[in-house]
This record gives C-alpha cells, structure tokens and sequence, in this order.
C-alpha cells in the first residue's frame, strides 16, 4: 500500500458510498414531487438505503483490518476533530439506513430491495413506533446533510489548498497540491455530479393533476349538495364517454326507469386509518345495474359490481399490499359485489337500500341509507355506511390485527344520474 493513499477497495468502497449518500440526499428531497413515478422512487429510496448499509459494514471491516495512511502534521484539537467526524461518519452511514429499515418495519407492506424483497425486523406495527423512527431517521439525514458532509468537504479542501498536504491523497492516488488543475479532479467532482444529476432527474414521471392525492389517486369527485349523492358509476376499461347506461336489470326491475350515470361527479370512496395516519382511497373500475323508481320501491333493483384491483388510496406500494393475498386478495377475489332488490323509505329523499354484499368470497346482509333527490330527469344520491372487514374474512397475518388497521372501513358513494327516455 502507498504510505499516501488507503488500499484500493477502501478507496472505492468510499466514493460509490459518498455517491450514494450525496444520490439519496438529492432523491430524498424529491419524494414529496407529485407524478406518475413517485413510487418508483420511494422503492429506490429504500432499496440504495438497504445498499449502503450493506456497503458500509464492508467499509467498516476493509478499515479494521487495513491501516490508514499517516496523517500528516497538525494540531493536535484538529487530529481530534478529523477522527470524531470519521467515527461520526461511520455511525450515521450505518445509523441513517438502519432507522430508516426500522420505519418501514413498523408497517405491513413488503420491503423492496430492487427485485428481491427484504426482511422485516421485529418491531411493533403501530403508529406511535413508525414516528420515532421517522424522528430519528430525519435527525440523522439532517446531521449528515447540514453539517457532516459540509464539514468533510470543507476541511479536505483546506488541507488541499491552504495546508497543501497529502490528506486528498488519501483517497484520490496522485492528486498533489500542484499542479492546481490535476486531472484526477475528475473523481470527487465526476461523483458529485453523477449523484446530483442522477438524484434530481431520475424518475421523473409526468405530473399528476392535484398532485396532492398521490401516486395513481382518483380525481376528486364533484362536489354535490348535502341531499346529494350514493354512488355507482362505470369507470373501469369502459369507454371515456361523460355517461354509461346502465343495463342487465333483473326481470322484476323492467318496470323501473333505467339510470345514466356522469363518471365524472360518480364516486365509490373508503377512509379508514393505518398505525393512526388517516387513509383516503377509492376504487376507479366497476359496473351498475341500477333501475329504480322512488314511488314503486317493489320493482327497483341496484347491482355494483366493484373491481378490488383499481384500489387507490395515494400511496402505490400501501395499494399493492392491499391487493396482496394478505388483504383482498385479488387473484382469487377480485370483485366485491352489492346487490340490493329491497328498499325502504323514510320521508320524501331520505331511503335505504337492503341488500348483500360478496366480499373474499363471504356474503353477508349490508344496509345502505342513502339520500336522494330528482330534479326532472337527473338524479343525484348520496350515502354511506360502515363494512367490518373482518366479517368477510379481509386481512390475514399483520393485516388480521386490528391495532394498525381498523376493523370497520367507512364507505361513502356518491352519484350524479339522467334517466334513459
């Protein structure tokens, strides 16, 4: 070994973990962006965070059992500084990673490590320990960021410049005081912009429309009056036209008008909470039967077939775990069907709708009050109710506790209508 530079793997074990770390800085401060690749990003945050606590383990063994080349003279309260920022740099590199694999512990979902999938550690599901990860996480990011990484930078290039010792030969062979234009520049300065260029512009994914809902997130329904709306809509692969009629009613609805339904005011909502973080999704894709006349209750008929698969809470990788085998289950359950031929009625807008609902494969009676309201030949209808997924066996393994996820999810559906003929 050159008595002024370390060994070669340590050499390059600390410039890909330099690049990687100045790469998540520049990622990082762009999860927050609202666009079609936002979650590919959060998947890459935590799959490069897995890497370089993996590289800096190798690291810390590469410097164990190799020696470091001499420090050149210098006071000895900055010999004490260099060491403690080293050590320093060595506890956040494996620190930062490590709360950051903690956090993500805390929830159910599966933990990308680019194609393979990575290991829980044993630590609660729940709320309150996902926010002291996230403290401590944000701590240690902060540290490195703000003071750590300027600090290292800032005192390699006074020993290079003003000390002109040997120091930035530790790490880059042959890049002496002199001459100032070395072409071995090209190592620190080619690793930094690689990660910026490579931090700020990879993923960058077209724009979402009120990006404040998030990956995939549904467009906000239309706002309605308070005696408006329950919703039924066909908004899956079906035509992008402003109305869907509605059809296939059974023999017994013939004699009730059949509805057109607006896609565009038409929404099947849920919200429910996960480790205490309110959760607002909906579902974009599924069919209506609906014939229904609010003076012949006996020959109205409504069906709803729902496709779990368009579930859309804002969040992709909280959506695939819900259409994982371990929640909906959609390979084998992909639809949740409601079917109601009964109805009773309160006063002149206000009604209920009592019917079944098939969800994972498990029937169970569901009532639905609803309001509604008709105006000539449009309809609008709102209503809501609470579903037990447990009751429908819906969540198995960490999704079957009830302390992350709630057992009753509330439904709210709205729907804006026109009457056929």
């Amino acid at each position: 070994m050159d008595r002024k530079s370390y060994n070669h793997v340590a050499i390059a074990l600390h410039w890909l973990i330099a690049g990687l770390i100045l790469f998540m800085i520049f990622l990082g401060w762009r999860l927050g962006d609202h666009d079609s690749l936002r979650l590919s990003r959060v998947n890459l945050h935590k799959s490069v965070g897995i890497l370089i606590l993996l590289l800096s383990f190798v690291r810390l063994g590469v410097r164990l059992t190799h020696k470091a080349p001499p420090e050149p003279p210098m006071p000895k309260w900055q010999l004490m500084a260099a060491q403690a920022l080293h050590i320093g740099f060595y506890v956040v590199m494996i620190g930062m990673p490590l709360t950051g694999w903690l956090m993500v512990s805390t929830s159910a979902r599966d933990i990308p490590f680019f194609i393979w999938h990575w290991p829980h550690l044993p630590v609660p599901q729940n709320h309150d320990t996902h926010e002291l990860f996230e403290a401590m996480h944000g701590l240690i990011a902060k540290l490195i960021i703000y003071l750590m990484v300027p600090l290292h930078v800032l005192a390699a290039l006074k020993h290079h410049f003003i000390d002109k010792d040997e120091v930035m030969e530790h790490m880059v062979p042959g890049l002496t005081p002199k001459p100032v234009l070395n072409w071995r520049w090209i190592v620190p300065v080619g690793v930094i912009a690689l990660a910026v260029g490579f931090g700020y512009g990879l993923d960058r994914g077209i724009p979402e429309k009120g990006g404040e809902h998030g990956d995939h997130a549904p467009p906000p329904a239309a706002s309605v009056a308070p005696e408006s709306a329950i919703a039924s809509a066909e908004t899956s692969a079906a035509p992008s036209s402003s109305a869907v009629a509605l059809s296939e009613t059974s023999s017994a609805a013939t004699a009730a008008p059949l509805w057109t339904v607006d896609k565009s005011a038409s929404k099947i909502a849920f919200s429910t909470t996960f480790s205490g973080e309110a959760i607002n999704g909906a579902f974009s894709a599924y069919t209506t039967n609906i014939a229904f006349d609010p003076a012949h209750l006996d020959v109205s008929h409504v069906k709803v077939s729902i496709d779990l698969t368009s579930v859309a809470s804002g969040d992709g990788d909280r959506d695939s775990s819900l259409r994982s085998d371990s929640f909906f289950n959609v390979d084998s359950f992909p639809k949740a069907v409601f079917e109601a031929a009964k109805f009773s009625q309160s006063d002149a807008t206000h009604f209920v709708a009592h019917g079944k609902l098939t969800l994972h494969g498990v029937t169970k009676p569901c009532d639905l009050p609803f309001t509604l309201t008709i105006k000539g030949k449009n309809a609008q209808v709102s209503g809501a109710t609470d579903i037990d997924r447990t009751a429908f066996g819906v969540g198995t393994g960490d999704w079957a506790k009830t302390d992350a996820v709630p057992a009753k999810a509330h439904v709210a559906i709205s729907l804006k209508a026109s009457r056929n003929g």
